[in-house]
């Protein structure tokens, strides 16, 4: 009976297994200039996307507030302004809660100190002139999104700044 020799089994199958590192070091070089490249890229996409949040919520709450004005046969308005803490928020003088913004969105311009709004028939506030929101990211103060309210109370947005918005984006 001739016996395998343990040595030599044991010593082929260390050699096998494992990564040296050189490989490891190469695929971490790897890892990072991906990430290097990638980074700004979805910081980009997510400043897009708060802001693309933040305004849709905005433009659904006006939809809101002028079916609740409606609704409830009442003038509903909105005053905009800016927190201590530099935030900006949306408050409503009636059944409609306050929208506060992300830290990272806020007003282009300081909001205007006349309060937006509804008349009882879904009409504006503000009968001759047409009222615009600029809303912009503090991630990248190039996207700025802008939400206009005709006189005939329609509400409507648009993913860059023009003044007044007359195409709804989405």
């Amino acid at each position: 009976m001739v016996r395998p020799k343990v040595a030599n089994i044991v010593s082929s199958h260390a050699r096998d297994g494992g990564f040296t590192l050189i490989e490891i070091a190469i695929v971490l070089a790897i890892i990072g200039i991906a990430a290097a490249l990638a980074g700004p890229n979805l910081m980009s996409l997510y400043a897009r996307y708060e802001l693309y949040q933040t305004t849709t919520s905005l433009h659904r709450t006006l939809l809101m507030a002028r079916s609740a004005a409606i609704a409830r046969n009442t003038v509903i308005t909105a005053t905009l302004s800016n927190l201590p803490n530099g935030q900006g928020q949306v408050t409503f003088n009636t059944v409609v809660t306050a929208e506060p913004f992300p830290l990272t969105v806020g007003f282009v311009l300081p909001p205007p100190a006349q309060p937006i709004g509804f008349t009882s028939r879904g009409l504006s506030t503000t009968p001759f002139a047409t009222q615009t929101i600029q809303l912009q990211s503090l991630r990248n103060p190039n996207l700025i999104y802008t939400i206009s309210l005709t006189p005939a109370g329609k509400v409507t947005w648009c993913n860059q700044a023009v003044n007044p918005c007359l195409v709804q984006s989405g």
